[in-house]
């Protein structure tokens, strides 16, 4: 199929350090990000910052389970991913949060790239995939809300 890319920026009524902090919760992951089921911790680096997980993603038309690497941002703004190996889904993925003060809030942006093996036309594939941004900038916002 080819690259697909996809964002979704949101405003959190939080400061970026409490944002941050749910971000780098990557075991609770899945708790707030609809259609992930497996959010697995496998690496950390010398701050306890995960480097290394195992995802489990299940929207409606696909599931898939895979490993992605972290770069986490020297400016603590936020971190950005890469898919490991190609999965049964994937041949490649990148990801990235982007998290920036905006007054008493933050400005938090996903950005997400995949590269599908999946047999269905490109405008189906982008909507899922835009979907599942939404989501999870939406469930983001609850998480750190509540």
């Amino acid at each position: 199929m080819g690259e697909i890319s996809v964002e979704s920026t949101v405003r959190i009524g939080c400061s970026t350090n409490e944002v941050m902090a749910v971000l780098h919760d990557i075991a609770g992951q899945h708790e707030w990000w609809p259609g992930q089921y497996l959010s697995e911790p496998l690496q950390t680096d010398d701050e306890g910052r995960v480097t290394r997980s195992r995802i489990g993603n299940d929207v409606k038309i696909a599931k898939d389970e895979f490993e992605v690497a972290y770069t986490h941002d020297p400016s603590g703004a936020g971190y950005s991913w890469v898919l490991v190996e190609a999965s049964t889904l994937q041949r490649a993925q990148v990801g990235s949060w982007e998290v920036r003060p905006h007054g008493d809030e933050s400005e938090v942006t996903l950005r997400l790239m995949v590269d599908s093996t999946l047999p269905l036309p490109g405008f189906l594939l982008k909507k899922t995939l835009q979907d599942t941004v939404n989501g999870a900038t939406k469930g983001l916002r609850r998480r750190c809300e509540s």
